[in-house]
């Protein structure tokens, strides 16, 4: 290995360690990772061998070998440094050439304080995959050749890791592949481009395959989450479709939740999945309300179409003002995380979460979402201020960030509103994206005005 590589490496592994802590300090801050009620299947599921029917496993089989039950810190700094590498690639190919790693920490450190990311880094969860779909699918689609083969290959593996952590993912990755090949026909003359076409296909095929075949490994099912009906069915009686079903079915139907019909009406689609005397609950498990829940569903749906989309745009359109950083990092969540991690890896393991600040309830989370608010906005007038900026530049790298980014962001609301319905966490998850972009776009203007100007005092010195 050359001095030149070595030299390379080095600086490298300083910028991502330097990148990790930074994104790391809400955590470092809070005295403990961040979490979240789901934390808890996410933090068990991998080490004591359960698949749950509402969660992808692949987060918890990630995270296991971070913390072998004994600390999670290793998953905060682990998942600031895969960020930081994605955000590093993403800059080689808009600027095409290696960023300055003092100018990316700059960034970073921005996106620390104006930003979500630092909240979605530090907190036991995937939604830190969720960017990492986003900027893999364009890192893959579109800057093969400013990536080296093992580049190459360590963003397509990490992408296939980061598609399978949530079951959203799915969707959201179909929907960016499409929109990689409408810019590739919008800015590439109307070429298709087959291999980087492929790496997506083989990309996508390969987390799919992952994910059905670790449900058909536990249930013999071909799915991606064995009792997805259950919480459709949840969502669906909330919003009214399935009720209005449901009154109309029963009792002829002959479901088991003709039995409780009355105690459905008014329901949260969250009471009724956890609440202990929820009608769900008392019809049985999860396994066994499963093949009603699919008969319910598929009736609903055949029966109310109209009124499940006019819901699911409802949703996209709540959901695109909804990116508040800290939802549900609540004492209560810390303490009920606490409560589970002691009973399965002890007492040890479980005393930093209930200590931390948000065990505590001493989080301040309300003052940093106004920083963010200050963040997003600057991140938007720097994005349209580069955009004009370099208008008359022939290469449009920058433009095409931009196009994927936006509808990335859109699309990601779009999904996450219609099966899940709006919440803060799903759009906080990329919305820090806009401001990464706007920075990178500054840099951009900056370092082209600093290249023309050595180019006119070269020329300038000729005559």
């Amino acid at each position: 290995m050359s001095v030149e590589s070595r030299l390379a490496g080095a600086s490298m592994a300083a910028y991502l360690a330097a990148a990790s802590v930074l994104l790391s300090w809400v955590a470092l801050f809070n005295g403990a990772p961040l979490v979240f009620a789901d934390t808890i299947s996410y933090a068990t599921a991998a080490f004591q061998r359960e698949v749950s029917g509402l969660f992808s496993i692949f987060y918890s089989i990630f995270i296991l070998p971070l913390h072998r039950g004994i600390s999670f810190w290793p998953i905060v700094f682990v998942q600031g440094a895969l960020i930081a590498y994605f955000l590093n690639l993403t800059a080689r190919y808009v600027l095409r050439e290696e960023p300055r790693k003092l100018d990316l920490l700059i960034i970073i450190a921005a996106l620390s304080i104006f930003s979500s990311l630092p909240w979605i880094t530090g907190e036991i969860l995937p939604d830190v995959f969720t960017p990492i779909v986003l900027l893999g699918i364009f890192l893959l689609g579109y800057s093969a050749d400013t990536l080296s083969r093992g580049e190459l290959f360590y963003v397509a593996a990490v992408t296939v890791i980061a598609i399978t952590t949530h079951l959203s993912h799915v969707p959201i990755a179909v929907g960016l592949i499409v929109w990689c090949i409408g810019l590739q026909l919008m800015f590439f003359g109307g070429q298709l481009r087959i291999k980087p076409l492929g790496r997506l296909v083989v990309t996508f095929s390969l987390a799919l395959t992952l994910m059905l075949l670790a449900n058909w490994i536990n249930s013999r099912e071909f799915v991606l989450a064995r009792n997805s009906n259950v919480f459709l069915l949840a969502k669906w009686i909330d919003e009214g479709p399935a009720l209005a079903y449901l009154k109309k079915a029963c009792p002829a139907e002959g479901y088991a939740l003709c039995a409780y019909l009355p105690e459905l009406e008014g329901m949260t689609h969250d009471a009724l999945k956890w609440g202990r005397n929820s009608p769900f609950a008392k019809v049985g498990t999860f396994d066994e309300l499963e093949p009603e829940a699919r008969a319910i569903v598929r009736a609903t749906l055949y029966s109310y179409p109209y009124d499940i989309v006019r819901k699911a745009l409802s949703d996209f359109v709540l959901q695109l003002s909804r990116f508040g950083a800290g939802e549900g990092l609540s004492q209560d969540f810390a303490q009920m995380v606490a409560g589970q991690l002691r009973s399965v890896y002890g007492s040890a393991t479980a005393t930093p979460f209930v200590e931390s600040r948000q065990g505590q309830n001493r989080l301040p989370i309300s003052e940093f979402r106004c920083l963010h608010l200050i963040g997003l906005g600057a991140g938007v007038g720097l994005c349209l201020w580069s955009l004009w900026a370099m208008r008359d530049e022939p290469r449009g790298e920058f433009f095409l960030l931009c196009a994927f980014v936006f509808v990335g962001i859109v699309w990601n609301a779009a999904v996450t509103g219609a099966l899940s319905g709006a919440y803060d966490r799903y759009l906080a998850r990329v919305i820090w994206l806009i401001c990464f972009v706007g920075l990178l776009g500054l840099f951009c203007v900056v370092r082209s005005d600093r290249v023309g100007s050595r180019s006119s005092s070269r020329s300038a010195s000729r005559v």
